[in-house]
C-alpha cells in the first residue's frame, strides 16, 4: 500500500476477524479463525507495519483515517518541507497532533524528551505523553478563536519522573483539516533557575530580618546601659568615695563595659557578613596592644586566680593596622582562655618572629580543651564547642568569629589545636609586618591621632532626651562641665524652646517618641543653624550615613561613655560655624 513515494494515500479502520456461525464441538468461540481467515488478518497487520513505517520514514503524502465522521485526510508533506531542517535543530520538542491526538510528525527532541524511540513516536497518540487536563486545554485550539493555545503541565517519561514543561498548540492551515502544531519546551532547567532566585530572595530578606532584629535588640539593650555606665563613671571621679565602695563600682563598670562588648559583637557579626568592619589604619606595636588587652583582662585572671605566663621573644613587633581592631581580636583570645580555663589553670602568652616579617602570638591554656574533629567548627558563628559549653560558659560564640575576619582583613590568619577534651587549647595569630600605612582590607584610611582639645567654654546645650534616667544622667554631667543645659523629651519641645533660646549645640537621641530626631536635627539646623551630635543604639553604616545627611556632625551608640562625649563637644568647638 506504500510502495510508490508521494502517490499511494493509507487508509486505515479497525480490524474485525468474521467467525463463523456455527463453533466446531471442542473449541471456544473466541478461539476459532478459519485458515483463510488467519492469512487475511495477517496479511491486514503486515500492509498496517507497512504503513507505520512509511509513516515513520516520511514515504508518503497523507493519511487516510476512517472514523463516525467518515474519512479524514492528513497531509505529510509539511515533514519534507526546508523547515524541517529548523524543527529537528530546535531545543523544543516539535509534533504534529491531530484532533484525536495522532502524531503525525515528531523532531527527535520531543522523542528524547518522553524517552522513546522516534519511530514509536509516530502514529503514537499524544495523550499518553500528557494529563487529561493538559490534552482537553490544548485541544481546545480546535473550537477556539484563539490561534494559540499555551498552558504548563508535566509530560510523562516512559515511567520516569514527570518533567515540567510549557505546552503551546497552535492550529496548522493544510487544507482546513484539524492539525495542530504543538511545542513543548521543557521547564527543568528554568525551575530550577527559579526556585535558586527565590532561595536567595528568602536568605536575602532572612539577612535583611536578622539585621535588622539585631539593629532594634541592640538599640533596646544598650537604651538603659547608658544611665548606668554614666553614673557610675561620675561616681568613680569622685575623690572621697571609700576604698571598698570604690571596688565594687570597678566591678560594676567592668560588667556594663563587657555587656556593651557583647552587644557589639552582635553588630559585628553582622559587619562581618557584609564585609564592612570599619578600619582605621596607623602605626602600632603589637607588643604594646597585647598589654592593654590583658590589662582588660587582670580582674577576671585575678578573680579565678589563673597563672598568666608571658614569653615574648619576638624581636619586631612594629606593624600598620588598627590598633584598636588588633586589640579585640586578642582580648577575645584571651578571654576565650580565661573564660575555658578552670580556677588555678595556667595561661601562657608566646611571641615570636616566624621570619623577619611576620609575628606570632600564641595564647595556651591548661583548660577544657575540645576535640580535633570540632577545630573546623570554632571560628563559625554561635559555636562554642556543642550546646553543654554554651550553657555552662555562657557568651555567644561570636568573638572568634569576629576575631578571624579581623585578623584576615590585616594578612593575617589565626589558627587553633587541641589535643582532646580536658587537655587545654591554644589560638594562635600571625599577623605580617608591614611598613605601608595604606589602607588594609575592606578598610578605611589611617586617622589622625586623637588626642583630648583642652576644655572649652561654657555652651548654651539642647539635650533632647525621651529616655528619663539618660536625660538626668547627660544633664548632671553636662553642668558639671559648666554648661549651660535646657532639656527636652519630644521633638516638639526641643522646637519649642530653640525658639525661645539661643543655643551653640545639640545633642540629641535619633529615635525620639513624636518624629524621627533625624527630622529634628534637619529642621534646627536649617531654622537656627544648630550643630549637632546624634545619640542612638543604632550604629550600623546605614545609620550613621543618614545622621550625617540629616546634620548630625558626630553620630555616637550608646551606651554613652561621657569621656568621649566630652572630647567631641571641645572638637565641635573648634569647627567652624
Amino acid at each position: 500500500m506504500a510502495q510508490n513515494r508521494k502517490k499511494t494515500a493509507i487508509r486505515s479502520k479497525p480490524l474485525r476477524p468474521s467467525r463463523p456461525k456455527h463453533t466446531p464441538a471442542g473449541l471456544h468461540r473466541g478461539h476459532w479463525i478459519s485458515e483463510q481467515k488467519m492469512a487475511q488478518l495477517q496479511e491486514r497487520l503486515r500492509e498496517a507495519q507497512e504503513t507505520l513505517d512509511a509513516i515513520r520514514s516520511g514515504e508518503v503524502d497523507a493519511v487516510v483515517v476512517s472514523g463516525p465522521k467518515g474519512n479524514q485526510i492528513y497531509s505529510l508533506t509539511g515533514a519534507d518541507q526546508p523547515y524541517r531542517f529548523y524543527v529537528e535543530q530546535m531545543q523544543e520538542g516539535a509534533v504534529t497532533v491531530t484532533d484525536q491526538g495522532l502524531i503525525l510528525y515528531s523532531n527527535r527532541r520531543f522523542a528524547d524528551m518522553v524517552k522513546m524511540p522516534l519511530e514509536r513516536v509516530i502514529g503514537a497518540k499524544i495523550q499518553q505523553h500528557l494529563t487529561d487536563v493538559a490534552w482537553k486545554t490544548i485541544a481546545g485550539v480546535f473550537s477556539s478563536r484563539e490561534n494559540v493555545v499555551k498552558y504548563q503541565s508535566r509530560l510523562q517519561r516512559g515511567g520516569e519522573k514527570p518533567t515540567p514543561i510549557h505546552l503551546s498548540a497552535g492550529r496548522l492551515p493544510i487544507g482546513g483539516q484539524n492539525v495542530m502544531c504543538l511545542v513543548v519546551t521543557d521547564l527543568t532547567e528554568q525551575n530550577e533557575q527559579e526556585k535558586l532566585r527565590l532561595a536567595k530572595e528568602v536568605a536575602e530578606k532572612a539577612n535583611e530580618a536578622k539585621d535588622s532584629f539585631l539593629a532594634a535588640l541592640s538599640h533596646e539593650l544598650r537604651t538603659p546601659l547608658t544611665p548606668v555606665l554614666m553614673a557610675a563613671n561620675a561616681l568613680a571621679q569622685d575623690p572621697g568615695l571609700p576604698e571598698p565602695a570604690r571596688k565594687e563600682l570597678g566591678m560594676i563598670l567592668r560588667n556594663i563595659e563587657l555587656e556593651a562588648r557583647l552587644i557589639d559583637d552582635l553588630l559585628d557579626l553582622t559587619r562581618v557578613a557584609r564585609g564592612k568592619l570599619e578600619f582605621h589604619v596607623g602605626p602600632l606595636d603589637v607588643h604594646a596592644v597585647l598589654q592593654r588587652a590583658l590589662e582588660i583582662c587582670e580582674s577576671d585572671v585575678g578573680s579565678k586566680h589563673l597563672r598568666v605566663e608571658r614569653r615574648l621573644q619576638a624581636k619586631y613587633s612594629e606593624t600598620q593596622g588598627d590598633s584598636v581592631r588588633i586589640q579585640q581580636a586578642l582580648w577575645n583570645l584571651l578571654r576565650n582562655a580565661v573564660k575555658f580555663t578552670p580556677d588555678g589553670g595556667l595561661i601562657t602568652i608566646r611571641s615570636q618572629n616566624p621570619r623577619p616579617d611576620w609575628i606570632s602570638i600564641s595564647i595556651q591554656d591548661t583548660g577544657v580543651g575540645f576535640e580535633p574533629k570540632q577545630t573546623v567548627k570554632m571560628f563559625q558563628a554561635f559555636e562554642q564547642g556543642g550546646r553543654g559549653v554554651t550553657r555552662q560558659y555562657g557568651g555567644l560564640g561570636l568573638g572568634l568569629t569576629i576575631s578571624r575576619s579581623i585578623v584576615e582583613s590585616h594578612g593575617g590568619k589565626i589558627t587553633a589545636r587541641s589535643d582532646g577534651s580536658g587537655k587545654g587549647a591554644t589560638f594562635t595569630l600571625e599577623l605580617p609586618l608591614r611598613d605601608d600605612p595604606s589602607p588594609i582590607a575592606a578598610g578605611r584610611a589611617p586617622s589622625k591621632s586623637e588626642s583630648p582639645p583642652a576644655a572649652g567654654a561654657r555652651l548654651q546645650i539642647l539635650l533632647v532626651e525621651d529616655h528619663l534616667d539618660t536625660r538626668r544622667s547627660l544633664e548632671m554631667l553636662l553642668r558639671k562641665q559648666e554648661h549651660e543645659v535646657k532639656t527636652a523629651g519630644t521633638a516638639e519641645e526641643a522646637l519649642a524652646l530653640a525658639g525661645v533660646y539661643q543655643f551653640d549645640l545639640v545633642i540629641s537621641d535619633i529615635g525620639l517618641p513624636d518624629r524621627s530626631g533625624l527630622e529634628l536635627m534637619s529642621q534646627l539646623r536649617e531654622r537656627f543653624g544648630l550643630k549637632g551630635i546624634g545619640l542612638s543604639g543604632y550604629g550600623m553604616e546605614e545609620d550613621i550615613a543618614r545622621s550625617r545627611e540629616a546634620g548630625f556632625i558626630r553620630h555616637l551608640v550608646k551606651p554613652i561613655r561621657f569621656d568621649r562625649l566630652k572630647q567631641i563637644i571641645a572638637e565641635l568647638e573648634q569647627l567652624p560655624d
